[in-house]
Order: C-alpha cells, then structure tokens, then sequence
C-alpha cells in the first residue's frame, strides 16, 4: 500500500471515530441539557427570566405575544387557552386542569411569579384572570405594585428580578401571604 493510501484509511478511521463521538456522545449529552433546561421553566425557582424578556410590549392586544408569553413561564406544562378583554386591559387564561390537582405551594408560587412577570412585560395589562376548572383568581396590577412596587424596576436585570421576586418565593409563609394580598379583593 502506497503513502496516499495509509493517509486516506487514517483520515477515514479518524473521521468515523469523530462521527460515532459526536453522535453517540455529544448530541445525547446537548439533548439532556436542552431537556433539562426546559423542565427548569415550568418552576418559579428555576425560571430563567431572561427567557421571557423578549416577551416585553407596551400593549396586551398583541395575542400572540400574550400567549407566548404565558407558554414560557411556569404552569406552561398546564394546558390553557387565552381570552383579552382589551376594554378592561385583561387577560383571561383558562387553563384545563383543576388547581387540587397541582401542588399548592408551586401553585402559589407559580401564580404570584406568571403575575408579576406578565405585568412588569406588558404596559397596559391592569389585570389578570385565572380560570381553572374548579376555581378562578382575579390579579390586579395596582395589588401587585403596593406589594412589589414599580414593576419596571424589576426586569432592568436578572438581580433586580432575583432578590425582589424569585429568591423571596423560597420561604411559605411569604408565598402564602403575597399570594393572598395580591388576589383582587
């Protein structure tokens, strides 16, 4: 066998080991990576905020952002679909489940951190329905600010947002009140 011959079998097994590499290594191991990241979003706790900053608009008439918006923060696993009540700067999202059916403290959690994050993204949105199949919560953006103050504050950087909204949401007792003084009363 010739040079030209022993280069071309070189770079030929060199090149199936790379391949059976990438394939058999490194695109699982992407793969889990990806699938973890997406399971982390459905979690307050594990949110990255970042990931829905895109989702920023001075108005809520723009459905299609609206319904992104709420398939990218926690409960996105929930089926649901969206109503906009643009008279009254509402949403309404309907989600097909009942809330005994979810855990009641990510339920909370979830709820306070989908309120927060949509208000402080989207200008004139003033309130937000939740219609599960057993109970509905109304949010009203003006509770939401006695409690968190200007939300625009808190999506200037992932700090603002960590330590004002998601790092508080570790303690019960704090998911439990914040919850309750936010619902419309």
């Amino acid at each position: 066998m010739n040079k030209t011959g022993k280069w071309i079998i070189i770079l030929l097994g060199l090149g199936v080991t790379l391949f059976v590499f990438v394939q058999f290594y490194m695109i699982p191991k992407q793969n889990a990576a990806d699938e973890k990241y997406i399971l982390q979003q459905r979690r307050p706790l594990t949110h990255d905020f970042e990931y829905i900053i895109e989702y920023k608009h001075p108005y809520m008439g723009d459905a299609s952002n609206i319904s992104n918006l709420f398939n990218h923060l926690p409960l996105n696993e929930v089926k649901k679909d969206f109503e906009l009540d643009s008279d009254h700067f509402a949403i309404i999202v309907n989600y097909h489940q009942k809330v005994t059916q979810l855990d009641l403290h990510i339920f909370q959690q979830s709820i306070l951190y989908n309120s927060i994050a949509a208000f402080a993204l989207i200008g004139n949105l003033e309130k937000i329905e939740y219609r599960f199949e057993d109970k509905s919560f109304v949010v009203q953006k003006q509770n939401v600010t006695k409690r968190y103050g200007d939300l625009s504050q808190l999506i200037k950087n992932k700090e603002a947002w960590n330590e004002k909204v998601r790092n508080p949401l570790k303690d019960e007792k704090y998911v439990t009140e914040s919850f309750l003084f936010i619902l419309e009363k």
